[in-house]
């Protein structure tokens, strides 16, 4: 299935590493969008607004080191964007509002599960779980050499029907010496799709030799040594999938670890996938 989001260009760590830290509270005194105003008409979504603003200083103040917080301030500014993209889409469609809910309502659900996201720790850490699956995507990196392919290409959004649910999909990009593992995967239609690329670096670029896909009614290629996986091992080389500058090596809103299995094998095996 070909990914929802081949126009996502992706973010550069210099480039994050100086920007200001997003989402201060509104200021209903100069509120000028039509956002900024729906948030402003009703006051416990203020207050909502005014927590999330408090939510976030508090994580950036946690993050240990200047790639994680570029990685807040960039997830921040990246559901930002996707929440007025939504509020501006209910606002101009009375149609697109669900039945049981207003555009404001929406919008306050939306700032406070925010919070709750900023605020979510694992049983028995202390560590907020988008800082944790950041450290985790690191350790699990350090076994490789990574290289100029490894990275996150993600793109989020607020999903239609009752436009509660804020998710993130991305292609993720494993590399180790020159072969890169990777792993597509986007939302559509209600059910969430992947394909796996595996591809050699050839005179420094990615090369894909083998491709397979699966979903949650097809499994074909879900297990590292399945030799029924219906690997393509002459597929065509995607137009999308590699991105021509470097990617953020790092992002605590997606949770790869169901990759690790299959990403140790694909990388660390010279013959892999394995032979049906």
């Amino acid at each position: 299935m070909k990914s929802a989001f081949p126009a996502l260009k992706p973010l550069l760590l210099s480039g994050l590493l100086a920007m200001s830290a997003p989402a201060l509270a509104i200021n209903c005194a100069k509120a000028s969008t039509a956002v900024d105003k729906l948030i402003c008409a009703d006051k416990k979504t203020v207050a909502a607004d005014a927590e999330l603003n408090r939510a976030y200083q508090a994580i950036l103040k946690q993050a240990p080191d200047d790639e994680i917080r570029a990685m807040l301030v960039a997830s921040q500014k990246r559901w930002l964007q996707a929440r007025d993209r939504a509020l501006d889409r209910l606002l101009t469609d009375a149609d697109a509002v669900p039945d049981d809910k207003s555009a404001g309502e929406i919008a306050r659900d939306l700032i406070q599960n925010r919070s709750a996201q900023f605020k979510e720790v694992a049983k028995g850490s202390s560590t907020p779980s988008i800082i944790r699956r950041a450290q985790q995507q690191r350790q699990f990196q350090s076994q490789f050499t990574g290289g100029a392919y490894a990275g996150y290409w993600t793109t989020c959004d607020v999903l239609p029907r009752d436009y509660n649910d804020y998710a993130c999909f991305a292609i993720r990009h494993y590399q180790n010496h020159d072969r890169v593992c990777s792993v597509d995967e986007s939302w559509a239609s209600g059910a969430v799709y992947t394909k796996r690329y595996v591809a050699n670096v050839v005179n420094g670029k990615p090369k894909v030799i083998a491709s397979c896909s699966f979903s949650s009614a097809d499994e074909a290629c879900a297990t590292v040594a399945d030799t029924r996986a219906n690997w393509n091992r002459q597929p065509k080389m995607p137009q999308y999938v590699y991105a021509d500058e470097p990617l953020p090596k790092l992002d605590g809103e997606i949770d790869a670890s169901d990759d690790a299995d299959w990403v140790q094998a694909c990388l660390t095996d010279p013959a892999y996938p394995p032979a049906p």
